[in-house]
């Protein structure tokens, strides 16, 4: 048995309620999309602004690095300038210390030296002394003439 479906025609108030619920729907999602259109705009003006937030972050603090970057490169350049300069500095007080070594020593011998040639001056006239009383026959030991002798020999 088959039963048959009537055909039912949408009554005139119901087709009223269907357009008016088309218009409904149509007003309906128009006011979502602009609701979302606004949300979606406030979420992009936000994650702008966000962006930009941090973005100046990020810019402070690179030239904040930037800047103790180029301390830190001028304090290394003036330790390192004046590393050198102290380097050549006592370069230089060692060579005038070396120089004035060299001078004292030269000094040292040449005073050495005039002592013991005032010295060798002293003991040369004291035997030309010794000599001269021996030729005057004032001093009559043969051996000590022989001694005097013989020292003169080496002094002259």
């Amino acid at each position: 048995m088959e039963t048959k479906k009537k055909q039912v025609l949408p009554s005139p108030k119901n087709n009223k309620k269907q357009n008016l619920n088309k218009n409904d729907v149509k007003s309906t999602i128009e006011a979502f999309f602009k609701e979302q259109e606004q949300i979606y705009k406030a979420e992009e003006s936000l994650t702008i602004k966000c962006l930009e937030t941090e973005i100046r972050d990020k810019e402070k603090e690179l030239n904040e690095y930037y800047t103790y970057c180029q301390n830190y490169k001028q304090t290394y350049k003036n330790n390192f300038n004046n590393i050198v300069k102290q380097t050549e500095e006592i370069k230089k007080e060692l060579k005038d210390m070396h120089i004035e070594y060299i001078d004292s020593k030269i000094l040292l011998e040449n005073k050495r030296k005039i002592e013991l040639e005032s010295m060798l001056n002293f003991y040369k006239d004291k035997l030309l002394d010794i000599k001269n009383q021996w030729e005057n026959k004032t001093f009559c030991d043969e051996n000590i003439k022989n001694i005097v002798y013989d020292i003169l020999g080496v002094i002259d």
